[in-house]
């Protein structure tokens, strides 16, 4: 069954409007007292039935409510790659495999300087519905470095880096705690004096692996490894 996303929910009414509810009702051909399932993205999945279609919404009401628990929030930071379309295609698999904030972050040898928030929230929404996730991650637009360790509030963090051959695996770090961060650099990496400021934050140095990874394939690694 297809999942749609809805914020404008009200006592036991939920709106589905615009691109939601074109989908529903102009594309699925749903109609009156059908029943379909929708998500807030904040961990609720709503079953309900269709009460009444107009030109510019789809009026339900809710007959089930399941709210799902979010074992860990994973926080990932990472600096966005020179190439968007990779950007994109990671954030669409770290969706699927669970993530509870993404912040793209600024560093010295970061390349690109801005993301497309628009397209990105995009693709996390489509994610989000397509792999019935119950979990609308929120993206944060490029945050220069220094910033983004007063948005951090996470039990466990960490951060990736190269510049050490004998970091421990982030396999073998990880505590037994239900808020974890990790941060990634860019394709150039960080910088000795940005990891010393993370220490200095109470970030600790990890490895990801013997191999070289790329920017968006260390996000994605990551990320699964913070949920395990």
């Amino acid at each position: 069954m297809n999942y749609f996303f809805s914020k404008d929910i009200v006592d036991d009414k939920i709106i589905l409007s615009n691109k939601e509810m074109i989908h529903c009702v102009k594309v699925l051909r749903h109609k009156v007292e059908d029943r379909i399932k929708v998500v807030d993205g904040k961990g609720n999945l709503y079953e309900v039935e269709i009460s009444s279609i107009t030109s510019d919404k789809c009026e339900t009401k809710i007959i089930n409510t399941k709210t799902i628990k979010n074992k860990v929030k994973v926080h990932l930071i990472i600096c966005p790659t020179k190439n968007h379309k990779r950007i994109e295609w990671m954030l669409e698999k770290i969706v699927e495999i669970g993530v509870d904030r993404v912040s793209f972050i600024i560093s010295k040898n970061t390349i690109r300087k801005n993301v497309n928030m628009e397209r990105l929230n995009k693709i996390a929404l489509s994610a989000m519905k397509q792999t019935q996730n119950a979990f609308l991650p929120e993206i944060d637009d490029c945050i220069k470095f220094k910033d983004i360790f007063s948005l951090t509030s996470s039990k466990e963090k960490y951060i990736a880096h190269l510049n050490k051959k004998n970091n421990i695996h982030l396999n073998l770090s990880i505590n037994n705690t239900n808020s974890r961060c990790i941060m990634i650099g860019p394709e150039g990496d960080f910088t000795d004096e940005e990891v010393e400021y993370s220490l200095k934050k109470g970030f600790k140095e990890v490895s990801l692996g013997i191999s070289r990874l790329r920017t968006e394939t260390s996000g994605i690694v990551s990320t699964t490894i913070l949920n395990l």
